[in-house]
């Protein structure tokens, strides 16, 4: 089942499943200017957040689980906010680079039909390296880039708008789910409410390609690539493409998994994030190119915040209580990767692939925390297995050999001062 796009505004019955029981409300849907995103407004409530271990989903490319949505905790979300009906679409982002000029140069991850992927200066948001229509969600987007979006919209319309929490975001996705997807359990369901990763999509890695063969796909929802926004059904909330379509940028750092993170539903940074931005980004949702399981309520994934990817967009929220980030001093992107490894030893092997393979990175040089290992050995398995500590990209072991790993890793660790 496709719906088409609706037009204006309509009134969605919404069914909040609290953790005290049911609480039956309504959402109503606001447009603040033309160019503007249809913003649905979301009451408070609360909620649990995450994945329990028991439930955790297997991811077929790995043939393992993720362990960074856990530990399962409540939130609550005490105050009323509005978050798009719809991701922010190539149009509404053509709109806002008219009016600002916005830089979105330094190239975009690409993922190809050959199972590799690679980033470019050939592909940006308004040229993805596939046709996709006006409605269809912006891909190649930066953190800092949704960040300067929606500091455009505060100034067009005089209110806050801003990225929503990660918290924000799980509990609009949801919209009273407590299973895996926002319409339950049952993955063979996917293709009447999400555009996920289906016969004809680019390929990730081999890995992946390896899993269209052998375990094939719940069903076929006829969009290999990316999908005009309002394609497929919505949520409770009456949100589209909550799943799929497009990962999200959210406002959040990332973090290992959840120990520590606030109950209120606020934006997770702490001191050093405070005074030299993230180490990293956090987006959601899965994404065309993503199997149903990696598309998930609850599956989130850590991204350097000057990466930009064919397949990574966002959707703006406004009111709540969270801080307005687009006026903080995130809003400009740090150094690059090329003038960070030039500020070592420039000849050395280490230098040389980390100019040329981290190209995504988040390039503050205090940035790489370590969060997964400081280690040699743990700094390799980050980069080999594609893990969020120092690379934006999936499964280096697929690209680099075990020496150029090796130095690489000895080159990241020397950056940041960890030998």
């Amino acid at each position: 089942m496709h719906l088409r796009s609706a037009a204006g505004s309509r009134l969605a019955i919404v069914i909040l499943i609290g953790i005290a029981g049911l609480a039956p409300t309504f959402a109503d849907e606001f447009q603040e200017c033309p160019d503007c995103p249809i913003m649905v407004k979301l009451p408070a409530g609360r909620f649990l957040m995450g994945t329990a271990v028991a439930d955790r989903l297997t991811d077929p490319r790995t043939g393992k689980p993720a362990t960074n949505d856990g530990p399962q905790h409540v939130v609550t979300i005490d105050s009323p906010f509005a978050i798009g009906k719809y991701e922010v679409t190539v149009e509404q982002f053509a709109a806002f680079v008219a009016a600002t000029d916005h830089d979105t140069s330094g190239g975009c991850m690409e993922f190809s039909p050959e199972a590799t992927f690679k980033i470019s200066e050939d592909f940006d948001w308004d040229k993805p390296g596939f046709e996709q229509a006006g409605n269809a969600p912006v891909g190649c987007v930066s953190f800092f880039d949704a960040q300067a979006y929606a500091a455009w919209l505060s100034d067009l319309t005089g209110e806050i708008y801003r990225l929503p929490s990660e918290a924000e975001w799980e509990y609009a996705a949801r919209a009273g789910s407590t299973g895996p997807y926002h319409w339950g359990s049952d993955r063979m369901k996917v293709c009447s409410y999400a555009n996920v990763r289906s016969p004809g999509a680019h390929t990730i890695s081999k890995r992946q390609l390896e899993s269209d063969r052998n375990d094939g796909f719940p069903c076929d929802d006829g969009m290999p690539l990316s999908s005009p926004a309002g394609s497929f059904a919505p949520n409770d909330f009456g949100l589209h493409d909550m799943q799929g379509n497009a990962w999200e940028w959210v406002a959040d750092c990332n973090h290992k998994d959840y120990e520590g993170a606030p109950a209120d539903g606020g934006i997770w940074v702490d001191e050093l994030d405070e005074k030299g931005g993230c180490q990293f980004g956090v987006i959601r949702g899965g994404s065309f190119l993503n199997l149903v399981e990696r598309s998930s309520v609850t599956v989130r994934a850590g991204r350097p915040q000057t990466g930009r990817a064919t397949n990574m967009g966002f959707r703006v929220a406004r009111g709540g209580k969270t801080k307005n980030t687009s006026e903080s001093d995130w809003s400009a992107a740090p150094n690059t990767g090329s003038e960070l490894a030039a500020s070592q030893d420039a000849n050395s092997a280490g230098a040389r692939l980390f100019s040329e393979n981290c190209a995504a990175c988040h390039m503050v040089p205090t940035a790489y925390r370590g969060i997964y290992g400081t280690d040699q050995q743990s700094v390799e398995a980050a980069i080999s297995g594609g893990g969020n500590n120092v690379m934006s990209m999936p499964a280096f072991g697929e690209v680099l050999t075990a020496d150029e790993i090796s130095e690489l890793a000895k080159f990241v660790r020397a950056l940041n001062g960890w030998e």
